[in-house]
């Protein structure tokens, strides 16, 4: 089954215990996550940006104190489950690449930026529903706040790829592309607020 793309429902949520200065929002984002049963792995190669901050830059108003700071949150954070680096590269964005891997018990999830958090906390989440099947996929955004994300300077661009073993069957996803004969990758372009991921995986024997 395929769904609409720009479904609204719930808040988009980007606040995270780890980012402790506000909100995370991604401007740049390559994502490749696997299933197998209930083992996952992801690979994320992210440019995140703090809205404040980077409005604050563009006019001339991000302090040293503030760069500083930002600096500091990324040095203290390093060292999140499946960091490889998470570095601020100045202006309000902070790069960060994610290469975790586990298996998810009932109940459980884990995600991208905050691989510790809740689904609540995260822009992509991966979680082991009630009744067993997975389900990756990032917030959906009320109607109401789209216009506000819309004067930010930035948006989200890039590709998220999930690739479920040959073994769980797809129940519902919406994805821009299907698997191939030669590729079992789902594909994701994202190039606006809008743009959502979402699938859900029976993992064999579910």
């Amino acid at each position: 089954m395929k769904l609409t793309r720009a479904a609204i429902r719930l808040p988009f949520i980007m606040s995270a215990t780890l980012f402790l200065t506000g909100c995370l929002a991604p401007e740049k984002i390559d994502a490749d996550i696997t299933t197998d049963g209930y083992d996952y792995t992801m690979r994320v190669e992210s440019t995140l940006a703090e809205p404040r901050a980077v409005m604050a830059a563009a006019e001339g108003r991000l302090s040293e104190q503030d760069e500083a700071g930002a600096q500091r949150m990324a040095a203290n954070d390093a060292d999140m489950p499946g960091f490889e680096r998470f570095e601020y590269i100045g202006e309000g964005r902070f790069e960060l690449v994610v290469n975790l891997a586990g298996t998810l018990e009932d109940g459980q999830a884990t995600g991208f930026p905050n691989t510790r958090g809740r689904q609540n906390d995260n822009y992509l989440r991966i979680v082991r529903l009630e009744g067993g099947t997975l389900e990756i996929s990032s917030p959906e955004i009320p109607a109401q706040n789209l216009a506000q994300l819309e004067q930010l300077p930035f948006k989200p661009i890039g590709t998220v790829r999930i690739t479920p073993a040959p073994t769980d069957r797809v129940l519902e996803h919406n994805a821009d592309r299907a698997p191939a004969m030669l590729d079992r990758a789902y594909l994701w372009n994202v190039d606006s607020w809008e743009d959502r991921i979402f699938i859900k995986i029976a993992p064999q024997g579910q």
